[in-house]
């Protein structure tokens, strides 16, 4: 019935309302049926009763016991028809009050549709804050991947058209080296000179280019080898940083998959139930409530034993001088509590926000390990945040009210 009455539109709950009126219409009839067969029954009551006053000096034992008999069935019947009377008064009753209930139900019923709706619709802004950002946030992210990819490609096409600017610069120096040996060669063919210092400086000049010819072509063999190791070491190098950090990746991953099971799975089964992660986080809050009481009352014993120890020694330091309590205005006191009111409304709702976000995460099951401990972060904050705001509003009303009555004096 609880699921019939949680929806009036369901066809369970017309349904029953149909069965109700069928009811109702059925026992109507039986009542009606019953007052109907009472009236005779009561009249031959009355007839028997005045003829057996008459008869019932002639009339024999026998007759007289079926008579009796008879008056017997009629006062059963008539207690019958009473108790069916009762019965249908109780039946009235009982609707009635199950329709009151069924009434309270529906109300109920859309008071926590209206509540949900309103909870619902406050969820849906938070998500569509929630993507905006998102959105925004990819958008900036692959603006700078473009402005990195076009860095990156600039700086390459530079070194590469430095690299090409060295080696025309260097095959010039070679082909003006090359060309001035052999204008040199050429004026000493043609400088008319003894035969023998001839012959020994022609075949020293050949040889002096051919050993330049050769070193040049060796340099620019040895630069050609050294460019191609030197470019196949840099992409063997990017293969292997490329593996080594997704080989880093892949660790990082599985080693917060891991802490993440060993953190929510308790069973053990390699698989986390919204139950099992309620259950952990239950158990880390009063973890930490635990610790963080054990640490206030570690900070208080100090302080109280201070106190608590008297004073064996006089103080030699010379009492500090009071100083004149500086005279401050009634508008920058109340500027004061109307600006700390402020900031107090605002912290109440970054912490409800805060904390609206983080239940949401903690019941969703593809959240992040790093997604929920940033978002639980982000409440203690905001928690701590709001705990401050709401000091510095009761510090500032304290003063400004103590100030107004001071002033009325």
């Amino acid at each position: 019935m609880n699921l019939a009455l949680s929806n009036p539109s369901k066809p369970e709950y017309q349904n029953l309302m149909k069965t109700l009126s069928k009811f109702r219409y059925l026992t109507g009839l039986i009542a009606l049926a019953f007052i109907l067969l009472a009236n005779p029954t009561n009249a031959t009551d009355r007839k028997s009763s005045s003829r057996d006053r008459k008869a019932s000096s002639g009339e024999d034992k026998k007759v007289q016991d079926y008579k009796r008999r008879i008056a017997d069935i009629n006062q059963r019947v008539a207690a019958a028809q009473k108790a069916l009377g009762q019965a249908a008064a109780d039946y009235k009753a009982q609707v009635a009050r199950k329709e009151k209930e069924l009434k309270g139900l529906s109300d109920q019923y859309r008071e926590k549709a209206a509540s949900t709706k309103k909870v619902v619709g406050e969820l849906r802004e938070d998500q569509a804050e929630l993507g905006e950002a998102l959105e925004k946030y990819q958008k900036a992210l692959q603006v700078k991947q473009v402005s990195d990819a076009k860095r990156a490609s600039d700086a390459k096409r530079a070194a590469a058209a430095k690299q090409a600017a060295e080696a025309n610069r260097k095959r010039d120096e070679a082909g003006k080296k090359a060309a001035e040996d052999a204008k040199k060669k050429g004026d000493a063919r043609r400088k008319p000179q003894p035969k023998k210092t001839n012959t020994k400086k022609r075949t020293t000049t050949t040889s002096d280019h051919q050993k330049r010819v050769a070193a040049a072509r060796a340099k620019q063999e040895h630069d050609a080898r050294t460019k191609k190791q030197s470019a196949d070491q840099a992409k063997r190098d990017h293969d292997t940083r490329s593996k080594a950090q997704r080989d880093a990746i892949k660790k990082k991953a599985e080693k917060s998959r891991r802490a993440h099971l060993k953190r929510f799975d308790t069973n053990r089964d390699g698989k986390i139930t919204k139950e099992e992660s309620r259950a952990a986080l239950a158990a880390e809050a009063k973890r930490r409530d635990a610790a963080r009481k054990k640490s206030s009352d570690t900070r208080k014993k100090p302080n109280e034993d201070a106190r608590r120890k008297p004073a064996s020694k006089k103080s030699t330091k010379p009492a500090p001088t009071k100083q004149p309590p500086k005279k401050v205005s009634l508008d920058s006191l109340r500027a004061n509590y109307v600006r700390a009111q402020k900031s107090d409304d605002s912290a109440k709702r970054l912490l409800a926000k805060a904390k609206r976000a983080y239940d949401e995460a903690r019941g969703n099951r593809k959240t992040y390990k790093v997604d929920l401990e940033r978002l639980e972060k982000n409440y203690e904050r905001t928690k701590k945040n709001a705990y401050t705001a709401g000091r510095v509003l009761v510090t500032a009303k304290r003063a400004y009210e103590y100030a107004r009555q001071k002033q009325r004096r």
